[in-house]
């Protein structure tokens, strides 16, 4: 307790007091105040240690939170490891025993196999040897009748042709007594006449090709035996020059032609004809002449005045490609009485659909 003397207020405990009358002992008030004093500092430490208490154990409850949750995931992680070896170990044994049971139903299913394919082989073969048979029965009969066919038509074809060779002869022969009067005749009306043969022989020519294509088709399939009359067909009645024959326009008045174009197979009457047709118009040209070989036909062109042969058959809608042939007459630049030069064409694609038409 303190004055600080000043009239009627005393100090205690770092407070001022007013004095009044009749007042407390100030002696027994401070001390009062003292061990209040000393009480508010005991709890003050007191509050301070059971704050501090309470940190620790929220601490130590989060820290055995963790630990707890730790202990729970290692037990099931460590659970989740112990059931899967055991699923593993499970899942082994149960393929050692399903790969024992394949192998036995494998060997099994093996024996019953090998003795189905043994007998389907045997059944097979039999089949076989029967379907061989049926089937060089039926070739054999479409081969010979394929094999009649041709000879009759190559017979027609001779026929024709001698009859064209003959009525040549003729005409030449009245042509000759009558004093040259088949020369005087316009150019027009011998090439009508002289066509006519020339392309029944050609179509004649080209239908047999077919058919001699389709019976070499069924030669693949067929027999050494049965491919024998076919075989001998090809050399023997074929073999001979069909534009010998066929030959019935005179050259005398034109020469030799400047170039002859062969026409690659396959052979299309209507697009050859489109060719001739389309060098017939040409100023440049004087005549075509077809050459009906049954290998490959070829037309000979005579000419008025020198072009390029080569470069105007490409622009014919009716040629698929132009290939220039070199030979001894290059040299000569296909002049009268030295070899045509030759130039062979590949005709376009699309004439099936149209001579089906």
């Amino acid at each position: 307790m303190s004055s600080n003397g000043k009239d009627g207020v005393v100090t205690l405990g770092g407070r001022e007091f007013k004095r009044v009358k009749a007042g407390l002992d100030e002696a027994q008030v401070a001390s009062f105040i003292d061990d209040l004093i000393r009480e508010r500092d005991v709890l003050a430490k007191s509050q301070h240690h059971i704050a501090s208490l309470t940190k620790l154990a929220e601490t130590t409850i989060v820290e055995a939170d963790r630990l707890a949750n730790q202990l729970k995931t290692e037990a099931a992680e460590q659970g989740k490891a112990e059931s899967a070896a055991i699923i593993d170990r499970a899942k082994e044994q149960a393929q050692q025993m399903a790969e024992k049971k394949r192998v036995e139903v494998l060997e099994i299913a093996n024996e019953k196999a090998s003795a189905i394919q043994s007998e389907a082989e045997k059944k097979a073969v039999l089949l076989l040897e029967d379907e061989t048979r049926k089937t060089q029965d039926a070739l054999r009969t479409i081969i010979n009748e394929q094999f009649a066919c041709l000879l009759a038509a190559l017979e027609g074809l001779k026929q024709q042709a001698a009859a064209a060779q003959a009525d040549f002869e003729d005409r030449l022969a009245r042509s000759t007594e009558e004093g040259g009067a088949m020369a005087l005749e316009p150019r027009e009306e011998s090439g009508a006449v002289t066509m006519q043969p020339q392309e029944e022989g050609a179509t004649a020519v080209a239908e047999l090709e077919g058919e001699l294509s389709a019976a070499r088709v069924k030669e693949g399939k067929a027999s050494d035996e049965d491919l024998q009359p076919i075989h001998t067909v090809h050399q023997s009645e074929t073999g001979w020059d069909l534009s010998k024959l066929l030959e019935i326009e005179d050259r005398t008045e034109l020469g030799e032609p400047q170039f002859e174009v062969e026409i690659l197979p396959p052979i299309h009457m209507r697009k050859m004809m489109e060719v001739v047709a389309h060098l017939d118009e040409l100023p440049e040209v004087e005549n075509t002449e077809i050459i009906p070989r049954v290998d490959m036909p070829a037309i000979l062109v005579f000419l008025r005045e020198q072009i390029n042969l080569v470069d105007v058959l490409r622009t014919s809608p009716a040629v698929a490609h132009v290939e220039e042939i070199s030979t001894d007459s290059d040299a000569t630049n296909g002049e009268t009485g030295k070899q045509p030069k030759k130039v062979r064409i590949g005709l376009s694609g699309d004439t099936m659909s149209q001579e089906k038409e």
